[in-house]
């Protein structure tokens, strides 16, 4: 029996509605950082030299680097200059970016990463009602229409055809089946990704490192267990002795 296809099996279903959106991959690291980020560095080798575009990019690591201390804001050191980027990393770059180039690209750059962040800090509330959801489609259409100078500058002389990018469109109607992106995001699998296998492995020896990674991860919830039952017992403990006769309290 010759095996069939999964259209032709499924004649009813819609592909786009079994993939629910991933604010990690599609909207943090992929549109800002693999994206928008790196088409600020190729815009700056083509309208100056290479030296002149290191000399900016310097600056404007000077400039994230300079950000004052403040509630919510990470500081960056050495400005982008880290090895590997996380998902931390870039959602606090973020938060900084965007005054960090102002003045050294054409103001429609500027528009299209305000439009860009505007659209993710909706995505990301862990509500979204009627009004954030005409507020995320205007974002975006203003996003797709600013865009357009990385074209003018032959930054993207092909155009945008760009899956994660286009994976945006359909965040609006994905809301309203899912609900809010936030809930979904592949951050929360990662992070317990590097709980569970990351951090137990830099602990072994590298030799078998399934058994040993199996058995930290069994002691450490053993040890998770017993800190809940203790502070349960010192808890109750407390409450017994408050609620106990005066005369009784000194016994």
């Amino acid at each position: 029996m010759p095996a069939e296809s999964y259209p032709t099996r499924y004649r009813r279903d819609d592909i786009h509605e079994l993939l629910s959106p991933d604010l990690l991959h599609q909207v943090i690291k992929g549109t800002f950082k693999d994206h928008l980020v790196t088409w600020v560095e190729q815009y700056l080798v083509i309208a100056h030299c290479r030296k002149r575009a290191n000399d900016i990019m310097d600056d404007i690591d000077h400039r994230i680097a300079i950000v004052a201390p403040f509630s919510g804001l990470r500081r960056f050191p050495r400005g982008r200059g880290f090895k590997q980027w996380t998902g931390d990393d870039s959602k606090a770059l973020m938060k900084v970016y965007l005054p960090a180039i102002q003045g050294h690209v054409p103001q429609g750059i500027v528009r299209t990463f305000r439009a860009f962040l505007e659209f993710c800090y909706i995505a990301r509330h862990d509500v979204i009602d009627t009004p954030a959801l005409k507020s995320l489609e205007d974002a975006l259409s203003r996003f797709h229409q600013h865009r357009a100078v990385f074209e003018e500058y032959a930054v993207r002389p092909g155009g945008f055809s760009l899956p994660r990018q286009h994976s945006l469109v359909h965040y609006a109607s994905l809301i309203r089946l899912f609900g809010a992106p936030n809930g979904l995001c592949s951050s929360i699998t990662e992070s317990k990704h590097i709980k569970a296998i990351k951090e137990p492995w830099r602990r072994s020896n590298r030799y078998n490192a399934l058994d040993q990674i199996l058995l930290t991860n069994q002691r450490l919830d053993k040890l998770a267990s017993c800190r809940v039952d203790f502070t349960s017992r010192v808890y109750t403990s407390a409450i017994s002795t408050f609620h106990a006769p005066m005369e009784d309290r000194g016994r």
